[in-house]
């Protein structure tokens, strides 16, 4: 990926602190992914031990005098000094040898729904041109067993992956995924495939193929839409066909969300309905985005509500939730570093990392499940409450869209809203909320 604002931000304290443009991957600055509102959005140590590396040290230099102190500057210069950057801190404090750095919000949500558009549309340009130096071996890919189905599944992943971040697009070297730990090749690239393992033997599962697991997650998702709606969930084509993709959605996730190079450990127990809830929690809340998203232009359509403004023309400080914050900080600012985080390409190295996109997904739409419980998106159209409704609207398009895009990476299809009520259903039974 290009750089993107909160690598950008990084190396604006990195430049402020040491004077050098050049960053390590092991970031001394870290941004937060829990208690912003009391701990901040960032934060660095403000100890010279730690930033001995960059910062020279002269010979009579104290041991117990900070870091600030030592380059004469301090938290309010900071603050000045960022408003020439992208991303401005509003406040700043020292606890226990630790700046921790506030954002200014509405400058920040502003540039993150800019930019999140403006990712979103190079991912889906890119994503339709997989590379073709990516491929399975064909003594592991012909097989029609499970872990043959996760080789190819992580295979059209990283072809997806690849075809996403610059570096790779430019690599000239072929990768050959195995799920064979003996497989060597001296002109291409290997990355093993961790085998698919019986939760209960413990040992790689051979007896249950392909197709049959597919059907026993989908048979799992028809009991579940059976006791709701009884003969017709099984017998109605609409309902089969998408009860049929829902379990070729949660088969791929599960696959997907362990780290390609370990093993999976699948529990076969229909009964238990547990391994299906990843899939289906993301699938059910990108339903229930789509479902406000469509209801709204519906709305709008029908002149109940005005047309939604511009970007520019919406005030977007109105955004003060919490939940908010966290869904645009997190998941929107963080989507392009995350990605970023799952490709290492080195000549060293050559690992990918689909999974974080699965942990990505499951926390993005557990933050959005509780905001969609706390918060009435949708409200009336009295003309003093909707300004909040259209900075809402806007923050939750670009999140749909950044949802969608992961799925799409994943090579996951995304649902439609005439399957919401079902999928309610199937959340519900699964004990998600």
């Amino acid at each position: 990926m290009e750089q993107y604002t909160i690598q950008s931000f990084s190396e604006n304290i990195f430049n402020y602190v040491t004077g050098s443009v050049n960053i390590g991957r092991g970031l001394l600055i870290k941004k937060h992914m829990e208690n912003l509102q009391t701990h901040g959005d960032f934060s660095f140590p403000n100890t010279l031990k730690s930033w001995h590396k960059y910062v020279k040290l002269g010979t009579n230099t104290e041991k117990n005098i900070s870091l600030m102190t030592y380059i004469g500057k301090d938290v309010q210069d900071l603050i000045n000094e960022s408003r020439n950057w992208v991303l401005e801190v509003k406040s700043a404090k020292e606890v226990k040898e630790r700046i921790f750095l506030f954002l200014e919000r509405s400058k920040a949500i502003r540039v993150g729904l800019t930019e999140g558009l403006k990712i979103n549309e190079i991912i889906a340009k890119r994503i339709t041109e997989k590379s073709s130096g990516i491929c399975c071996d064909p003594e592991c890919d012909s097989l029609n067993c499970l872990t043959s189905l996760r080789l190819k599944y992580l295979c059209s992943v990283v072809q997806n992956l690849c075809s996403i971040h610059t570096k790779c697009r430019k690599e000239t070297s072929n990768i050959i995924m195995t799920s064979k730990s003996s497989s060597k090749s001296e002109k291409s690239r290997v990355i093993l495939c961790g085998a698919v393992l019986n939760a209960k033997t413990g040992s790689k599962e051979t007896a249950v193929t392909a197709e049959n697991f597919i059907r026993l997650r989908q048979e799992e998702m028809t009991l579940i839409a059976q006791h709701k709606y009884g003969v017709r969930a099984a017998t109605d084509a609409k309902w089969k066909e998408f009860i049929n993709h829902l379990g070729e959605s949660a088969v791929a996730f599960e696959l997907l969300q362990i780290r390609p190079n370990s093993a999976v450990k699948i529990n076969f127990d229909c009964s238990s309905a547990g391994s299906s809830k990843g899939a289906a929690f993301v699938l059910y809340n990108c339903a229930r985005l789509e479902t406000i998203i469509r209801t709204f232009n519906s709305r709008v359509s029908e002149g109940s509500y005005p047309a939604l403004p511009s970007s520019d023309d919406v005030d977007f400080s109105l955004l003060t939730q919490e939940d908010e914050w966290c869904l645009i900080f997190n998941f929107i600012l963080g989507f392009p570093p995350m990605l970023a985080n799952c490709v290492e390409l080195t000549e060293k190295t050559c690992e990918f990392r689909p999974h974080q996109i699965c942990s990505f997904l499951c926390s993005m739409v557990r933050v959005f499940s509780q905001y969609y419980r706390r918060v009435r998106i949708l409200i009336e159209p009295r003309k003093h409450l909707l300004p909040v409704m259209f900075a809402r609207i806007h923050m939750l398009q670009v999140l749909n869209d950044t949802l969608k895009t992961c799925l799409k990476i994943l090579n996951i299809k995304s649902v439609s809203q005439m399957y919401f009520v079902l999928f309610s259903t199937i959340v519900v039974t699964l004990h998600l909320y």
